[in-house]
């Protein structure tokens, strides 16, 4: 089970690792324009680029607080890509023509469309195709794997 954000911060225990961890996720979710070099963000830290590399890097709790927050961060953005998605539906952000794959990924997240695929083994008759059951794959690449180690 993963921890809250209060919970990571109590867990750092260090206001610098949690300063230097919402400068770094904010950095990310910057325009171009807006972005900031690592020696800005550590300087802001109070912490060297070395030590701000170093918790990118190889503390584990640093890392997963920084994705804690980001995952806050994208969850904020849900609403408008939701409304992206039905302005695609709707035509109205190209050119008035709704689109195809607009609709496809509407019905995915709805749970309405699901994607196949299926696997024909062909025999000598090319046109009359069947399908392979799983335990025919599975004894197949048991020989072929067998057939490797001699």
């Amino acid at each position: 089970m993963s921890m809250t954000i209060k919970e990571y911060e109590a867990a750092l225990n260090d206001p610098r690792k949690v300063k230097a961890a919402n400068l770094l996720v904010n950095n990310d979710y910057a325009t171009k324009a807006e972005r900031r070099n690592q020696d800005e963000i550590a300087e802001d830290a109070g912490v060297t680029r070395q030590t701000l590399y170093n918790w990118r890097t190889e503390d584990v709790l640093f890392v997963k607080y920084m994705e804690s927050l980001s995952e806050v961060r994208l969850a904020q953005y849900r609403s408008l890509a939701d409304a992206q998605l039905i302005n695609l539906i709707r035509g109205t952000s190209n050119n008035g023509t709704p689109s195809v794959k607009g609709l496809e990924m509407f019905y995915k997240l709805q749970g309405r469309l699901t994607e196949r695929s299926e696997v024909v083994q062909v025999g000598e008759d090319e046109r009359k195709a069947t399908p392979v059951s799983d335990e025919q794959i599975e004894k197949e690449l048991s020989e072929l794997q067998s057939k490797l180690k001699h």
